[in-house]
């Protein structure tokens, strides 16, 4: 019965996500971009590693998290209204033209690293359908799927891909909703019937776990990209869009959690970041097999968002003198290396500290901008930003697992 609520859920949200009318609405069409990212990997990975960490309070640091995005949001979003108009009219000072660029070069490293990221998490929930937990393999999907996307990015280009942002951010927005709908269900059934099939660990935490769930800060990463569809929406459109993406976003992460208490002491068959397909498994069949689908799907057209960007950001960096297919294969082969040499763990608080440097970079960004329009509030506001992110740059640890 619940396979079925959630299955029918599913395809219901799908089939109004999909709706013409909706599509043609030009904040929802943008916000699809930076949700498809904040509720990607984040969603399907986070609850373990937390458990892991924290037991039932889990969504303590969750909130924490996504409170952090949600101001680091704003501060970018101060830059759209008040700094890139200076940018684009020439007018912006040495300083800030300066912050820009280093910026921009952090984020594309954040980009390289993330491609990586997605790429191993795609391989684990696809080893794990099959029932296969190895890292080795999955770094053999990895470099296979790397070799396809910098070949044919390099003879063939992306163009085929670009806009798939909106069908992807339905079909896990989808998944979402039928997991979340059958959850719900699940414990109001347990609880009216006065089960104990309820598996609630128990809540603990240690100062010495905040560098790690620090580390943690890619988990709800995303909301920047708003930052770079200036070519298609104005600002106004930009900010409300990610406003929206992260406050969405923000609701079905803590609902998520919440409703995941009961079974965050279900045992799982290894400690990975796949272990939420064990977790769901006693509430429904359906349940992991929804996930895994959402899981593919998200990790791959991510894996290929990350690779435009990042193609698209070194070709302008570069004044176009790096051609953008050029830089597929180099991306493959810089993935590929830190695929190898770091494990998933270790690659979450890599992209988690690179974007981080993106962050402080841009919150410093801001800091100068509303000082220099005399908001000493918010001055101090996000100078603290920026120290905060700093830190994740520097404290940000991985977090202990196989």
């Amino acid at each position: 019965m619940l396979g079925v609520i959630a299955v029918v859920t599913s395809f219901a949200l799908l089939a109004f996500l999909l709706h013409p009318r909706l599509k043609r609405f030009d904040v929802w069409r943008a916000a699809s971009t930076p949700l498809a990212s904040i509720i990607g990997s984040g969603f399907l990975v986070s609850l373990p590693i937390l458990r892991d960490l924290v037991g039932s309070w889990a969504v303590f640091p969750m909130i924490g998290l996504l409170t952090l995005a949600y101001l680091i949001g704003s501060a970018i979003r101060d830059n759209i209204s008040y700094v890139e108009p200076l940018l684009s009219a020439g007018t912006a000072s040495v300083r800030t033209v300066s912050i820009e660029q280093l910026s921009h070069f952090a984020l594309a490293f954040a980009y390289f690293v993330s491609v990586a990221y997605y790429l191993v998490l795609f391989a684990n929930f696809l080893l794990k359908f099959f029932g296969i937990v190895d890292e080795f393999s999955a770094n053999v999907i990895v470099t296979v799927v790397l070799i396809i996307i910098g070949g044919v990015g390099f003879w063939r280009g992306f163009r085929a891909v670009e806009g798939i942002e909106i069908y992807a951010v339905s079909l896990k927005l989808a998944v979402i909703a039928g997991t979340i709908a059958a959850l719900g269900v699940y414990a109001v059934e347990s609880f009216l019937a006065s089960t104990s099939d309820f598996n609630i660990v128990p809540g603990h935490f240690e100062l010495d776990k905040l560098p790690a769930i620090l580390g943690l800060l890619i988990l709800v990463q995303g909301f920047e990209t708003s930052r770079f569809l200036g070519a298609n929406y104005n600002a106004e459109e930009r900010i409300r869009s990610m406003k929206l993406a992260q406050l969405l976003s923000a609701a079905i992460y803590v609902a998520f959690f919440l409703l995941m208490i009961p079974l965050m002491g279900i045992a799982t068959s290894d400690h990975g970041v796949a272990a939420i397909v064990d977790m769901l498994a006693p509430v429904s069949i359906a349940l992991p097999l929804l996930i895994t689908v959402g899981a593919l799907a998200s990790q791959s057209s991510a894996a290929i968002a990350d690779t435009l960007g990042a193609g698209g950001l070194l070709n302008d960096l570069s004044h176009g003198r790096i051609a953008i297919r050029v830089t597929y294969p180099l991306l493959a082969v810089v993935a590929g290396a830190i695929t190898w040499e770091t494990n998933v763990y270790g690659l979450i608080t890599l992209a988690s500290r690179c974007f981080a440097l993106y962050y402080a970079l841009e919150c410093l960004q801001a800091t100068f901008s509303v000082s220099n329009r005399g908001e000493k509030l918010r001055t101090a506001g996000y100078a603290l930003l920026t120290a905060v992110a700093t830190a994740i740059v520097i404290v940000g640890a991985p977090v202990e697992g196989g």
